[in-house]
Formats: C-alpha cells, structure tokens, sequence
C-alpha cells in the first residue's frame, strides 16, 4: 500500500510517502528490490531543489526457532502426603503415602541473527535483531502408579501403599534473536537526493543475513520550489512595495529639491547695499 502527504506553496516544498503493510519475505538468497514513486508528489513540470531526504525502513524477524531435546530428570520433590484408608474392604494397609516428583524435559530454542540491509545508491545502512534470552515452565499434568505396599519409616514403620505422584513439565530454554528492528532516519547523500529529483522515483535493494520480514517504509522530503509561478510572486511583490514606498519618497525628494532652488533664487536676487564714501 502506498500512502503520502505533500505540500508545495509559498516556495515551500514538504512531504512524506509510506510503504505500508509490505509484508514482504528478505533473505541474502532472495533479495527485494522496490522504489518509492514521488513523481505525483512533485512539481515535475516546474524547477524545483530537494535539500533533505530522510529514509525509515521497519523490519521483522521470521521467528523460526529451532528446537532441540535437552536432558530429562527425574527428581524427587520431597513433598509426601498420607491419607487414612477410607475403603471397607480388609487391607492390611493402614492407609495410602503419596510421594510427589517431578519429571523435567528440557527443551533447547534456538534462532540466529537477522541483518537487514538497505542500499540505495551508495548509500549502505544495517538493522539487526535483538538477542532474547528466557526460560518458561510449562506443565503437562499428572500421573500416580503404585509402587507398592510396604512399612512406612514416616508413619511409626506401618503398612502403608505407597504411590508416586509424578508432575511432568517441560522447561524451553530460549537463546537467540528475534522481534522487530529498523533502519531509523537515514538522511541520503547529494548524488541520491539530485537523482531522485531528476527522475522522480528512488529505487532500494534489500537483502543482508538471515530471514527476515520487510514490514513498511517512511520517505520524507524537504526543498522549495524555483519556478516561473515563485518568481513571478516574488517580481510582484518587490513591484508593489516599490509602488508603495518608492513614490512618496521620490515625490518628497522631488519637493525638496525644488524648495531648494526658490532659496537660492531668492539669495541670487539679494540686492547688496552701496559702500558710503568717506
């Protein structure tokens, strides 16, 4: 899917562009090549300059864990709880001993590092997964057999059956790497931003280490528009300021000069009063 938001006005040129919902499988074996299309965003027909190219790229693991059998134990909790015979019939049992263990089965998680990386033209950028570690428990219920009817060192050494309550449990062991990770902000080189502005459209390749999943993309651009339409606006408002302030100061000067020159016509014409003779 793509998506974008665009302004040219005023001289101002902006914009962003999403690559949303990508959903698209990378692997070193099989790179992804894609473009972003800016040539409905921009001004193509007129002159316009790109200053700033910021890229965002978001990723996600393909979370493949491998599994592999660890150890099984067997071992003995120490919890023993006894129960009065309650049944009728004759027993020379004077009740029932549980003994509680735990059958443990370890289980090894394992998935390697991703490396996504990103060229667009010469520009190189990496993003790896991040390393999870963790343990969980999960339990897989109960099972009780008899192991037999014997004395009960517990229980004044009285005839007891005896059963074994075993919990069975299963214990992953995760060590490896996984989730989301980005390429974030990356401003792109002159050479990328010229030719994206020539041509319109910025072509990217995608491959790097692993498997891995391309999620979405951010482009965000910034320049100002050069064209006839701008410089028109500008000759227009330089004309009408002119206009506006221009002639009353050229009409005050004009005065000025002219006050001037009645002064010294005035002083020209002076008549000098005659010397007496003595």
């Amino acid at each position: 899917m793509l998506l974008g938001s665009g302004q040219a006005e005023a001289g101002g040129l902006s914009g962003e562009l999403w690559l949303d919902n990508q959903d698209i499988f990378v692997s070193g074996r099989q790179k992804y090549h894609g473009q972003f299309d800016l040539r409905s965003r921009l001004p193509m027909d007129d002159e316009f300059i790109l200053s700033k190219v910021t890229v965002s790229f978001k990723f996600q693991d393909d979370r493949e864990w491998v599994s592999k059998a660890g150890p099984h134990s067997l071992t003995d909790t120490g919890k023993v709880i006894r129960h009065r015979r309650l049944s009728l019939r004759k027993s020379r049992a004077a009740g029932q001993t549980d003994h509680y263990y735990t059958a443990k089965s370890i289980i090894y998680l394992t998935n390697e590092e991703e490396v996504a990386e990103l060229a667009i033209g010469r520009n190189i950028y990496y993003a790896t997964t991040m390393r999870r570690r963790d343990v969980t428990r999960e339990s897989l219920g109960q099972k009780s057999i008899i192991l037999g009817t014997y004395s009960d060192s517990g229980d004044n050494h009285r005839i007891r059956e005896h059963h074994r309550i075993t919990e069975s449990v299963v214990e992953p062991q995760r060590d490896g790497f996984d989730g989301l990770f980005a390429i974030r902000q990356k401003n792109l080189d002159l050479a990328v931003v010229q030719d994206l502005a020539h041509r319109g459209v910025l072509d990217f390749e995608l491959g790097g280490k692993g498997d891995y999943i391309f999620v979405e993309a951010t482009l965000k651009y910034e320049g100002y528009v050069t064209g006839p339409e701008v410089m028109e606006d500008t000759a227009f408002s330089g004309s009408f300021w002119l206009a506006l302030f221009g002639l009353p100061i050229g009409g005050g000067l004009f005065w000025r000069k002219r006050m001037d020159q009645k002064n010294q016509k005035r002083i020209t014409r002076r008549k000098i009063p005659a010397q007496r003779a003595f």
